[in-house]
């Protein structure tokens, strides 16, 4: 089943548009920034989208109605969410905000397990993302270094230098064991995890 495409903007909303008609379906509002990421579940029923504002929220793609807000962050301040990334094999979501701290949440919320590099200065996580299989999470950080994690117990397996210049995110290929970082200096680089 092909579902439609999401799109996350600037101007504080989401919208879903035809995969072959190109045509918006639907609008989403609620976040007061700018909306960094979304991703749809596994299971297709629910869009979860992160923002500026410090919030991440979980809507139903058939209304558009907003289901579930919450700040990941435990203090309730408002850090920029940049990104939110799938646990594959339980209902569970990475949430990554501006600051060295990752969260593994529920989509109601709550806070399961709390994932830090540990750096108090200069390596806020700008981008996150799990492997396929669920087993590592991958974070690019401000100082230039990705750090991965394991996602079952937390600790952090290993710290790449991916960049000499100012990195900017990270992706995964779909299919492969492949990750790509890039840089505000125009590189992209491919790693092997």
């Amino acid at each position: 089943i092909l579902k439609p495409v999401d799109a996350a903007s600037y101007d504080a909303s989401m919208r879903m548009h035809g995969l072959k008609s190109g045509k918006m379906l639907k609008e989403m509002r609620g976040h007061t920034s700018y909306i960094n990421h979304c991703c749809y579940t596994l299971d297709g029923l629910k869009i979860i989208s992160s923002g500026s504002d410090g919030f991440v929220k979980v809507w139903d793609p058939k209304t558009a109605e907003c289901v579930n807000s919450f700040r990941p962050n435990p203090a309730g301040v408002e850090v920029a969410v940049n990104c939110v990334g799938l646990l594959p094999k339980n209902d569970q979501i990475v949430v990554c905000d501006r600051s060295s701290t990752a969260y593994i949440c529920t989509l109601q919320g709550q806070v399961v397990k709390t994932i830090s590099s540990g750096k108090k200065t200069g390596g806020d996580f700008l981008s996150a993302m799990v492997s396929r299989m669920g087993q590592w999470l991958y974070c690019l950080a401000e100082d230039q270094n990705m750090y991965v994690f394991n996602t079952q117990d937390g600790k952090l397996e290993h710290i790449i230098r991916a960049h000499d210049k100012e990195a900017i995110g990270l992706a995964q290929h779909p299919h492969r064991n492949l990750i790509a970082t890039y840089a505000d200096d125009n590189t992209l680089k491919l790693w092997r995890p």
